[in-house]
């Protein structure tokens, strides 16, 4: 029994698709998996989430006070 090479292994029609993409969209795919990740991060662990946006908000307000 022999191990599988690269071209034995069939890969999914959706890996192989995005494979043969230039590449053109690669920042709005970044942002949107991103998006995705803070969102399912927020409905898992609300109260954290919560926390780091007020903590977020606290320091940016406070650096970027206009007087």
């Amino acid at each position: 029994m022999s191990m599988p090479t690269a071209h034995d292994v069939r890969y999914p029609d959706n890996m192989v698709r995005a494979s043969r993409t230039n590449g053109d969209n690669w920042a709005e795919s970044t942002i949107r998996s991103v998006a995705e990740f803070i969102e399912d991060y927020a409905r898992e662990k609300p109260l954290p989430f919560a926390a780091w946006a007020l903590g977020i908000g606290f320091i940016l307000g406070w650096k970027l006070k206009p007087w």
